[in-house]
């Protein structure tokens, strides 16, 4: 009777071995986290190209390898400008319009603020003012490269694409009393 009893418990060990190693384990209870650990990381959720654009600290893109603004249309620097600060005076500014910054922006990467002529915040590349040209109607527009030679295309190098959010197009800027889309009226008495 032994061997008979010793027999069928091996068998049954046989048959259940198997089954057992079929079976998930369940997973251990986690460890709670250590006073003063930082709790595991959590994979932050996937955004669409519209939500990565609309959360990007600041509002330039780059599309095709050059600066845009909020419309598609390129950006550009002035090479009489000092580093931070524009000498594009009130005549030059209703050509080439500065992109001026909020009073609460924060320099972020490559994206400096710099000053216009009369104090007020606008965006920089590496320190030279960002403008738009007047001529520069429709999202893609760029022909305001080297006019007079001193006005230039921001061009992004491959080393600071990881700072420029690819460009997604959204609605063109409407116009506003910092960024006037066409000459000014002359003031009537």
């Amino acid at each position: 009777m032994k061997h008979l009893s010793r027999l069928l418990f091996a068998s049954l060990l046989a048959c259940a071995l198997p089954v057992a190693a079929a079976v998930p384990a369940t997973p251990a209870a986690k460890p709670a986290t250590a006073p003063g650990e930082a709790p595991a990381a959590k994979t932050p959720p996937r955004l669409s190209p519209r939500e990565i654009a609309l959360n990007s600290p600041v509002p330039i893109w780059q599309r095709r390898g050059i600066l845009v603004e909020q419309g598609g249309r390129a950006l550009y620097t002035f090479t009489e400008d000092k580093p931070g600060q524009s000498r594009c005076d009130p005549k030059c500014e209703r050509l080439w319009p500065p992109l001026f910054a909020e009073p609460t922006a924060r320099p972020h990467g490559p994206f400096t603020i710099a000053r216009s002529h009369d104090g007020r915040p606008m965006w920089a590349w590496e320190g030279k003012p960002l403008y738009r040209w007047l001529s520069d109607r429709k999202r893609g527009s760029a022909g305001g490269d080297g006019v007079a030679d001193v006005w230039f295309l921001v061009q992004v190098p491959p080393e600071l694409n990881g700072y420029v959010v690819p460009y997604f197009p959204m609605p063109m800027p409407r116009r506003s009393a910092d960024a006037p889309a066409t000459l000014p009226r002359p003031r009537t008495p």
